[in-house]
């Protein structure tokens, strides 16, 4: 099982996927042994890599344009290709949805991925905090991140 953190941690909320990440680094006596944490930076393609070899992936990552800032979104491969605005998806060059269309058409896809997605309020300054919602958000990232990989294992 793989977890990716994308995201850029010195422009403020887009940095959330390294930031849990990170947090479950720390927590790392509680993860399955199997856990691969991958800090993905702002992904793009090299995420075609991060998605080989491995079964199950969740991704955490900023959104913008799909609700409330610091809300967290589980969303399917599937719902991100199929967003009305590729756009709100990601707030990197290229979209979490193109990579995704790209990964199904050249190599084998994972059984089970899952992606996180954190709404965020800024990533166009340059700063290594977090916007106060968002902040307020991390934990439950993090839990949602631990209830879907006993999900995972069930399955």
């Amino acid at each position: 099982m793989r977890i990716l953190g994308c995201g850029n941690p010195l422009r403020g909320d887009d940095g959330i996927g390294i930031h849990v990440v990170n947090r479950l680094s720390e927590m790392r006596d509680e993860l399955p042994d199997n856990v691969e944490l991958m800090d993905a930076g702002v992904g793009g393609l090299d995420i075609l890599n991060m998605l080989e070899g491995v079964s199950d992936v969740i991704i955490v990552d900023a959104v913008k344009g799909i609700g409330d800032v610091g809300s967290v979104h589980r969303l399917s491969a599937d719902d991100v290709k199929n967003a009305i605005s590729k756009e709100c998806i990601s707030v990197h060059d290229i979209s979490l949805a193109d990579v995704l269309t790209i990964a199904e058409q050249v190599q084998e896809m994972p059984d089970r991925l899952t992606i996180f997605a954190v709404e965020i309020e800024k990533a166009d300054e340059i700063s290594v905090d977090l916007s106060e919602k968002v902040k307020d958000s991390l934990d439950t990232t993090v839990k949602l991140v631990f209830d879907e990989i006993s999900a995972m294992k069930a399955c």
